[in-house]
């Protein structure tokens, strides 16, 4: 039994040949947009394809459409416009940021398919009617300095801010050096423009007549530090962050951090706190904003960021204080492991997929967080889903940004 699998993000059908589909018996094609002819797509029909695409495109046949396909930024321009004459479709997967002479560039293209977010001034939204987003579109203020989307305005700033320029930032601003000079950045009438402010106490009644109406602010305790990104807390945190922080994520507490809650001053966690039942008294002591509290069971091992993962019933009967499983794209539950093990011993968080059988699936759905899919699937499936085509004579898969069939 001959198999294709295609994984990408652009596949272009539009010269699939018959003999291509008749080699296979089954042609699987992930995509986030599949570019077709009416033609071919009429062929493709007769044949067992399975299309999982977010969009599919027609194009007619014999047109010249070209097709240009970019992994990460793209920063539309008004140089990068097609010719007169020229048809293009642009693909983009990640961010593509449109300066603000590209309208008419912009306007040119046939199509505009961006897999993330965009990033323009307000002037052009709702202008660009070719552009298709699945993702978030961040608009500015025309004639803004963009800055980085998490901003730090230190001491540095006011020596390069230029005189009543407008300073944008698409998450948040920063404001909590308290050695920032905010009466220079008065006196040459800068301004800042983003979702979210968080400002030091004792900066903020210098700071917030220089922010636009529409932007959140936060008053946070002088020495606050900011961190962007999911954190630990363990013997190491005061060392690092200092008893007052702000998390931009979840925070995990380690077991060994009661002396660290006892030390804690001021933290906001932008996220969850995942603790111990045993901390959660402690915890709850401190000055502290989040969004859940989440109580870990004790572990006794620690399964992370792999790919596929498989827990047995000799596994879990060997850790008695249990396993967590957690960033693993996905976990198969074998069939020995019976529900009430399941209950004791297993964690499962922030995985993609867990298969499991029928009688398993109410256990661990009551032992798994962030979990986008629990079930069963049959052995030919899971192992298509990891990409684990060696297992199949004849199974070919393919893992491209861009395909050509």
């Amino acid at each position: 039994m001959k198999r294709m699998m295609v994984n990408c993000a652009v596949c272009d059908m539009r010269s699939v040949s018959e003999e291509t589909l008749k080699h296979y018996e089954q042609i699987t094609v992930n995509a986030a947009t599949v570019i077709v002819t009416p033609e071919k797509k009429d062929l493709i029909n007769r044949y067992n394809v399975m299309m999982n695409a977010a969009d599919v495109i027609e194009v007619p046949a014999g047109e010249n459409v070209r097709i240009v396909s970019q992994n990460g930024s793209y920063e539309l321009t008004a140089e990068r416009a097609p010719q007169d004459g020229e048809k293009v479709i642009l693909f983009v997967n990640g961010m593509l940021n449109v300066n603000a002479d590209a309208a008419e560039a912009a306007a040119k293209y046939e199509q505009i398919r961006v897999n993330g977010s965009v990033v323009m001034p307000k002037s052009i939204s709702g202008r660009l009617h070719n552009l298709n987003v699945n993702g978030s579109v961040n608009t500015y203020p025309d004639g803004a300095i963009r800055l980085n989307r998490n901003a730090e305005i230190d001491k540095l700033f006011p020596l390069r801010a230029k005189e009543n320029a407008l300073y944008w930032a698409s998450r948040r601003l920063l404001f909590t050096d308290l050695a920032l000079d905010t009466e220079k950045l008065r006196d040459r009438n800068v301004r800042f423009a983003a979702r979210t402010a968080l400002i030091a106490e004792s900066l903020a009644e210098a700071v917030v007549p220089m922010l636009s109406e529409d932007t959140d602010i936060l008053i946070v305790p002088d020495g606050t530090k900011f961190f962007g990104f999911d954190a630990r807390m363990n013997k190491r945190f005061l060392k690092k962050f200092g008893p007052k922080v702000y998390i931009n994520g979840d925070l995990t507490v380690e077991e060994d951090a009661a002396e660290i809650l006892k030390a804690i001053e001021y933290l906001y966690v932008n996220g969850d706190v995942k603790l111990p039942e045993a901390l959660l008294d402690a915890f709850e002591e401190i000055d502290a904003h989040y969004d859940e509290i989440v109580i870990q069971k004790k572990t006794g091992k620690v399964i992370e960021d792999n790919v596929r993962v498989t827990v047995d019933k000799a596994l879990l009967e060997k850790y008695a204080d249990g396993i967590l499983v957690t960033d693993c794209a996905v976990v198969h539950i074998a069939k020995d492991v019976p529900s009430e093990l399941i209950l004791e011993r297993l964690s499962i968080a922030d995985c993609a997929q867990v298969f499991c059988t029928e009688e398993q699936e109410a256990a661990v759905g009551a032992v798994s967080k962030d979990v986008a899919s629990i079930g069963g699937a049959d052995e030919s499936l899971k192992d298509m889903i990891t990409g684990a085509g060696h297992a199949f004579p004849g199974f070919k898969v393919i893992n491209a940004s861009e395909y050509v069939m």
